[in-house]
């Protein structure tokens, strides 16, 4: 089974990633979709897509490790959730991997993220740093550092879980160094703010990034 990474992240959120190495039959054989599920599956275009979508499934199954049939669900801005058990998480896939961030904490804020390092990064920084970032980035120019950048901002937009936020104008980095041990991430709008706690994980080269809310900071 490849589940290749593992980890508790704390007490109430563990992280694990899935190499994506099934054939779409071998995938459907882990679960137990129901007709809505198999009409979803059956509408994406690719097995690659097919794949990466029950790839993800058959991770939660691995990680929940229960003998409920559980469902994926979404709230009104298209944040998964799980039912029976009860769960939160958090979905990535890239076209090798998927990975999920679950807990049993529904009040739990987290996202995550994972993303291939590679240089087409360098290409699109304009696109997601503010200026104060482009700076403080450009000390290295690192390929590897653009990409947690990008993978932060991703994870804060899903931990924040809603719509209208932009990963330029409203999503902040901290600076930091690609071996410390935690970060610190922001969302700014103009009513409120809130602050996340990062975490970067490097694995196969893939940028794995966790963000989880961080609200002894307050809001």
């Amino acid at each position: 089974m490849p589940l290749v990474y593992h980890e508790w992240i704390n007490d109430n959120l563990q992280l694990g990633l899935w190499h994506i190495t099934e054939s779409v039959d071998d995938l459907i054989s882990k679960l137990f979709l129901n007709k809505e599920e198999f009409e979803t599956l059956n509408s994406f275009g690719s097995d690659s897509r097919r794949k990466q979508w029950l790839s993800y499934r058959a991770l939660i199954r691995n990680l929940v490790e229960s003998d409920y049939i559980y469902r994926i669900y979404y709230d009104d801005n298209k944040k998964p959730f799980l039912v029976n058990p009860q769960r939160s998480i958090s979905i990535t896939h890239c076209n090798t991997h998927s990975a999920v961030l679950i807990s049993p904490s529904m009040t739990l804020a987290h996202g995550l993220d994972i993303e291939p390092v590679h240089p087409k990064i360098l290409k699109i920084t304009d696109k997601f740093m503010n200026p104060t970032e482009a700076a403080e980035w450009s000390k290295s120019g690192d390929t590897e550092k653009a990409v947690a950048y990008w993978s932060f901002k991703e994870s804060i937009f899903k931990a924040y879980g809603k719509r209208y936020v932009s990963l330029k104008g409203n999503i902040v980095i901290e600076p930091f160094l690609l071996t410390d041990n935690e970060m610190r991430g922001l969302v700014k709008l103009k009513s409120k703010q809130r602050t996340y706690k990062l975490k970067l994980r490097s694995f196969d080269n893939l940028t794995i990034t966790i963000a989880q809310e961080d609200r002894d900071l307050g809001q």
